[in-house]
């Protein structure tokens, strides 16, 4: 038990990297006293728990943020800002002939319960939400269940035994369930105990020989489910070139077919900036490999936040952590000519009712925490009074933003917000201000809801 937790804490602090960004750790200087302390496992899920506390379930608090925002893009179409998803009541998910699925990414299950919750609060209640939303998709009944990756803190043999269990409730119940590989699932565990570990979930059509990459076909939608990691190195994402040949063989098997294209680190996310190598498949080529291949789709996880981004016709979904923010979990339909998504909730009122409590006075410890530290930080850059509070509740308000995916619909009350220079400013020299500019800039889409017409 001991040794687990010693990994937990030194594997957070490899993590940072000062000079990478966008990530889901935050670009931290190593010198910076302040915030060395918040360092133990993912800063963006402690913001985004403690936004949550700090503004409520809209963001700023005492006021209703709503309106819908529709944006175009090509053969796409973006749906944003109501608390309630537009897309939710898309004729699509009527249809008894299109697929649909549920979604999540870096569950990182574990059952150990002396983590730090001041980083991650729900991590210390990870089997009660782990059985909540086991429950949901039970109940909800999706045609198959998804997980892209990091599915287990760290690979430890109880932990996969523990989330496997679980799962088998939802292949029991006749909902395929889909793994794909991420880097922390190997911390303590080999390929060959991976794969015989969830060896009893997946239904694979075909194997590649060089991987732990497959494929799998629900309601005749091809899942190309690839095994990203790279440990030679370390927690990037890479393909052999056995990999790369064996997925355009896949890609030309299926051609003409609907194909959904499944990993755990990024294909398009970050891809030119700075640090991508943290995040990004390595593999150049990859993005015009899926586009060659008819790929209209891609999702992936990896950075513990929402999002959305779009390449010449190729769009990717990225999937949040359930343990922070609004604890996010997606949806897809995929019919004959289009393919709809949102990401809602967890409905912990509904199955995970006995958890709730707790891990809302977790979400409090962790917000008044960070609230303190982000205040000593403003103050050591010389803002006091009023002036601080001000940029402290405008950080709170970019980080909720961020973490559920809204940005987009967000970006210009930012920027129009009267601290939003004072804010850049005086997190400039620690990273935050060049990274939260960079996505305040950059972010086009929603990152809950998506059409794609095919």
């Amino acid at each position: 038990m001991r040794y687990r937790r010693m990994t937990m804490r030194i594997r957070s602090e490899e993590a940072i990297n000062e000079s990478s960004f966008p990530g889901s750790i935050l670009p931290v200087n190593r010198l910076d006293k302040n915030l060395s302390v918040i360092v133990r496992f993912f800063v963006l899920a402690v913001m985004s728990a403690m936004l949550l506390t700090a503004c409520g379930s809209n963001g700023v608090s005492g006021q209703n943020v709503s309106g819908n925002v529709s944006d175009s893009v090509g053969d796409a179409s973006l749906h944003m800002g109501s608390d309630e998803p537009l897309l939710k009541q898309d004729s699509l998910w009527s249809d008894g002939n299109s697929l649909k699925a549920m979604i999540i990414s870096d569950l990182h299950y574990t059952e150990y319960k002396e983590v730090d919750h001041k980083s991650v609060p729900g991590m210390a209640v990870a089997e009660e939400i782990a059985d909540t939303i086991v429950q949901e998709v039970i109940s909800k009944h999706p045609d198959v269940f998804i997980m892209t990756g990091d599915n287990t803190n760290s690979g430890y043999s109880g932990d996969v035994s523990g989330l496997i269990a679980k799962l088998r409730k939802i292949k029991d119940s006749g909902i395929p369930v889909i793994v794909t590989t991420g880097n922390h699932d190997f911390d303590l565990m080999n390929e060959a105990e991976y794969e015989e570990a969830y060896s009893e979930l997946p239904d694979p059509v075909d194997r590649d020989p060089s991987s732990l990459s497959y494929t799998a076909i629900v309601k005749d939608v091809v899942f190309l489910a690839m095994d990203d990691k790279a440990l030679h190195i370390g927690a990037q994402g890479e393909f052999s070139d056995e990999t790369m040949k064996w997925l355009r063989a896949m890609l030309e098997k299926y051609k003409g077919r609907k194909v959904v294209f499944l990993s755990h680190h990024n294909v398009l996310y970050g891809t030119g900036e700075k640090g991508e190598e943290s995040h990004v498949i390595h593999n150049k080529e990859l993005p015009q490999v899926l586009r060659d291949g008819g790929v209209k789709l891609v999702i992936t996880g990896h950075m513990h936040s929402q999002y959305i981004t779009e390449a010449d016709g190729l769009w990717e979904i990225l999937s949040g952590m359930p343990y922070s923010g609004k604890h996010l979990m997606g949806n897809l339909a995929v019919g004959d000519d289009r393919m709809v998504y949102y990401a809602e909730p967890i409905d912990f009122d509904t199955y995970g009712s006995s958890v709730e409590p707790e891990l809302q006075k977790l979400e409090a410890e962790s917000s008044d925490f960070l609230k303190e530290t982000l205040s000593g930080l403003l103050e050591g850059e010389g803002l006091q009074g009023v002036k601080k509070e001000n940029v402290l509740k405008l950080i709170e308000r970019f980080f909720l933003y961020y973490e559920e995916g809204s940005i987009a619909e967000h970006k210009e009350d930012l920027k129009k917000d009267p601290n939003y220079k004072d804010m850049l400013k005086a997190l400039w020299n620690h990273n935050y201000g060049p990274w939260m500019e960079s996505m305040i800039e950059n972010t086009k889409h929603s990152g809950r809801e998506l059409e794609i017409v095919m």
